[in-house]
């Protein structure tokens, strides 16, 4: 086979590859090489021979193999990239060597970009010391996992010290069998004797706490890196909230704000957010230790205005004659009712998601944006149930839409995104939203 069967269009970012399309290209670091190599599905050290236009936009760049690694033996490569910066492309330059992470697009084809591992020669002595290193590894080692527990606080503590969790039970799960370990004083851990494969590892927090379960896949049986899992404060605050006659409201977004921060224009980072259940009811979860106001319709906008009335607990509507809502480490705050205000008029509006063929679509993640001056997200997110409806209490009048997206497949890489829009303005009597999700068209 010709290597110009393995042409790859390397549209690694959205935005596309010509640098007039876009302004500025965002991505996460590359990882540690020993992170890198596994995650990409080809590794090797090229040298670049030829770098013309390419007719999809963006250039091609023709590389000999120097020395591969991982994914295929072949003596040359072209890729297809665009400038660099803005576009995501690799700015290869004409006769230079350099260390290639390779990622597969759905159809086959292979891709790098500037979010990757990839850079010249002269600058990847790590990479080469770890990717000469794979041959020692042989079938059937035992690997090991070593990290630390450390406290998740938001927003950051003033003295922006990390806080260590000593003590902790960690266990990895995973190949049929269960491995644990013992977090030391200082909250490091390590698991040892575990068969390479995919595992959850997670702290077993105390009560009062919440273990954040962290996805870990094994290639290395010598580790990668040092793996940080998280302890969150996991205070509750349970409740109901109801109308004048004592009726309990469903669908309702609820915000429980720091007080320091409810009038802070454009919100705060430091709130929990939930929506009500059918009767009214809800239990707001992973609180941290703090005072609070809980409201709805409570954040300003980023401008400092209030796009819809608001009301806070215990049915009032103005922060100052709210009631404060003291939490501690691990407490569980039961409150009164939170009586909604006559004069916030407040109606039901139900939807259901449904396929092209009419058939309810389940885990759709569902957001209810305020359309008014936003778009601003209201509430957390949700996905439906197996029957594809949700359902929204919001202020009479108001303008909203339901943006709605669908996840078809379970591979990362290759899997289909659907998204839909509805807008609708809120009004008693209101027929059902019905949003259709059909396949992209791109």
């Amino acid at each position: 086979m010709s290597f110009r069967h393995l042409l790859a269009t390397l549209a690694v970012c959205a935005i596309g590859l010509s640098p007039k399309s876009a302004d500025a290209c965002s991505c996460a670091g590359p990882g540690l090489p020993c992170d890198a190599a596994w995650r990409a599905d080809a590794v090797f050290v090229g040298h670049v021979v030829s770098i013309e236009s390419s007719s999809m936009g963006g250039r091609l760049v023709q590389l000999a193999v120097v020395e591969a690694f991982r994914g295929f033996q072949l003596s040359q490569v072209t890729l297809v990239t665009g400038y660099g910066q803005a576009d995501c492309g690799y700015p290869f330059r004409m006769g230079e060597s350099y260390v290639v992470y390779g990622h597969r697009s759905p159809t086959g084809q292979l891709s790098t970009s500037i979010c990757s591992r990839t850079r010249p020669v002269a600058n990847a002595t790590d990479d080469l010391t770890y990717l000469r290193s794979l041959a020692a590894i042989k079938p059937g080692d035992l690997a090991r996992v070593a990290g630390r527990v450390q406290l998740w606080e938001w927003p950051r503590r003033a003295d922006r010290e990390l806080h260590p969790m000593p003590g902790i039970t960690v266990t990895a799960t995973g190949e049929g069998r269960t491995f644990s370990a013992r977090a030391d004083n200082r909250g490091e851990f390590e698991l040892t004797g575990l068969p390479v494969g995919e595992y959850e590892v997670v702290a077993r927090a105390p009560q009062g706490y919440d273990g954040v379960p962290l996805n870990v896949k094994i290639n290395d049986p010598r580790g990668c890196g040092a793996p940080v899992l998280f302890v969150r404060y996991d205070g509750r605050v349970i409740g109901r909230v109801v109308d004048g006659r004592g009726g309990g409201i469903r669908g309702l977004p609820l915000e429980l704000v720091s007080t320091a921060d409810v009038d802070k224009s454009g919100g705060s980072g430091n709130r929990v957010q939930a929506w009500t259940s059918a009767d009214g009811t809800f239990e707001l979860r992973l609180v941290a230790p703090g005072e609070y106001l809980l409201g709805f319709n409570s954040v300003r906008s980023h401008d400092g205005q209030l796009t819809f009335p608001r009301a806070f607990y215990p049915g009032v509507a103005e922060p100052t004659g709210a009631a404060r809502v003291v939490v501690s480490i691990g407490d569980r705050v039961r409150l009164r009712d939170f009586v909604v205000p006559d004069n916030i008029r407040l109606v039901t509006i139900e939807g259901l998601v449904v396929d092209e063929a009419g058939r309810p679509v389940p885990d759709a993640s569902i957001a209810l944006r305020d359309n008014t001056e936003g778009p601003n997200i209201i509430g957390p997110r949700f996905v439906t149930g197996d029957d594809g409806r949700f359902a929204f209490s919001v202020v009479e009048g108001g303008k909203y839409d339901v943006h709605v997206t669908r996840y078809v497949g379970a591979d990362l890489r290759t899997r289909e995104v659907q998204v839909a829009m509805v807008p609708f303005t809120a009004s008693a009597g209101a027929p059902v939203l019905k949003v259709v999700m059909k396949p992209s068209r791109y």
